[in-house]
């Protein structure tokens, strides 16, 4: 819960990286690990440019060398658990979507 601040925080932070996630899915030539650790760096790069647009100052973006660390934290996990995700249910997808 949180107000409309808060929310165009992660509203543009969820948009930038959605839009490079399927920029570099597209291209096929990354994994699905190196995709989602791009989405996590980019989803903190949307959020730093909000704040300076909100506070009127660059030197906020300092944080983003902390917030690389955990975009490339979070991006791997998440990346490992999708990786597995897909794989375990393609099959699944396959049965039902092939007619």
């Amino acid at each position: 819960f949180g107000n409309a601040i808060s929310l165009l925080y992660s509203v543009v932070g969820a948009l930038l990286s959605w839009v490079v996630m399927i920029l570099l899915k597209k291209t096929g030539k990354f994994s699905t690990i190196a995709v989602s650790i791009a989405g996590g760096i980019f989803h903190n790069i949307g959020q730093i440019l909000v704040a300076m647009l909100i506070l009127r100052t660059v030197s906020i973006a300092w944080y983003l060398l902390i917030l690389w660390f955990t975009g490339i934290a979070a991006g791997a996990v998440i990346g490992i658990i999708g990786g597995i995700l897909c794989k375990r249910l393609k099959p699944v997808f396959d049965k039902t979507f092939s007619g």
